[in-house]
């Protein structure tokens, strides 16, 4: 995809999906004849402002095993989620327009 330099709002996030939709419809992924057919994006968000923003945050997920205070390593693994909201499209790399409201 082409490099968004101007401001205008981009349609990437809605491009891409239907781009995947067609490519597994094609490829027989879908069988033909399929109902009810619906593709979203995993961690979509809504946010209840006017500002610009990516429609999916992706999730970022660490593990790990803790150090003990006598020495060695838990036995159990600790786990760490959190997301990540984008201040630029990573498709076409415009960015997005904030309101410090």
């Amino acid at each position: 995809m082409d490099t968004n330099t101007e401001n205008k709002a981009c349609n990437c996030f809605k491009d891409t999906l239907n781009r995947v939709k067609d490519h597994l419809t094609e490829q027989g992924k879908v069988p033909e004849g399929a109902i009810d057919v619906d593709f979203r994006w995993q961690g979509q968000v809504f946010l209840l402002t006017q500002s610009d923003y990516a429609p999916v945050n992706p999730k970022v997920e660490a593990k790990f095993r803790a150090p003990k205070k006598g020495g060695g390593h838990a036995r159990n693994m600790s786990k760490l989620e959190f997301s990540l909201m984008a201040t630029h499209c990573c498709f076409c790399g415009r960015k997005y327009q904030r309101n410090n409201a």
